[in-house]
């Protein structure tokens, strides 16, 4: 059977591996042996600390520095006075995204976490409602200022539905910001064969600037903006090293990087 691209439905491709076909109608990576992750309940301990060296609960003071970060970003195109403001978080684990929310001032923040655990956590210690559900089977009953998701739509199956899904799920001039893998990106283009080697299987997607761009656009959101999610310069190699200030520079302009941070807002209707 022909693999299509779970985008556009193009079955015209580049093939950069066995399973990660480029598509050459939207210029979406897909990965055409996907297979859907499954989280155990020691997913945010033991399994979390084998990756990163820490537990993501012990792991709090970055991931919240990240989430005020990226933050700040979003409230430059809300204004600052976001009490007013509601903010959805997709995959919210353990809360520290939500909490960040709620101390910059956001009037109501809620998550969406499939993980007991997770969710359990995030109610008991920071006092935010989340709703106990995978986002595919989420049935919203009103709609939001902001709608976040960090590191999560490259996992579902379907990830056309679920973006278009979100857009439903917006307030006019609405705000949608996620992160998403980038095959626009030092590790790709310099080390191609370490990319393919560690792309993780339920990855469905890689994006680009311009066709997480082009395909934002489709759906009806408008002023899409990309900025890069991190700098590697260790992986273009000794130069841009030596040079980093220059690569930052760079990596800025072009948004090239690893991973993507993807700011969106609804057009008025």
């Amino acid at each position: 059977m022909t693999p299509r691209c779970p985008i556009c439905k193009s079955s015209k491709f580049k093939r950069i591996s066995e399973d990660l076909l480029l598509c050459k109608t939207c210029s979406i990576m897909y990965n055409a042996s996907h297979s859907p992750a499954v989280y155990s309940t020691d997913y945010f301990g033991q399994e979390y600390k084998a990756q990163y060296g820490k537990t993501y609960e012990d792991d709090f003071e970055s991931i919240y520095a990240a989430s005020l970060f990226r933050l700040s970003i979003i409230k430059k195109y809300l204004g600052n006075n976001v009490s007013a403001k509601s903010l959805l978080d997709i995959g919210c684990a353990l809360g520290f995204f939500c909490k960040a929310a709620r101390d910059v001032g956001f009037g109501e923040v809620e998550g969406l976490e499939i993980s007991e655990y997770a969710a359990s956590y995030c109610k008991r210690k920071f006092n935010i409602p989340v709703h106990m559900t995978g986002f595919e089977d989420f049935i919203p009953v009103k709609k939001y200022d902001v709608i976040t998701a960090w590191f999560v739509l490259e996992h579902f199956t379907d990830p056309y539905a679920m973006f278009y899904k979100i857009y439903g799920m917006l307030e006019d001039n609405g705000i949608f910001a996620c992160t998403l893998p980038s095959y626009f990106g030092p590790l790709f283009y310099c080390q191609r064969d370490q990319w393919i080697r560690s792309h993780p299987q339920d990855h469905r997607i890689d994006v680009a600037p311009w066709s997480v761009k082009k395909l934002f656009q489709q759906i009806g959101f408008f002023s899409v903006r990309c900025f890069p999610s991190g700098y590697h310069p260790e992986r273009l190699g000794t130069i841009a090293q030596k040079y980093k200030k220059l690569y930052n520079t760079i990596a800025n302009l072009l948004c090239f990087s690893d991973t993507i941070l993807v700011i969106a807002s609804k057009k008025p209707q």
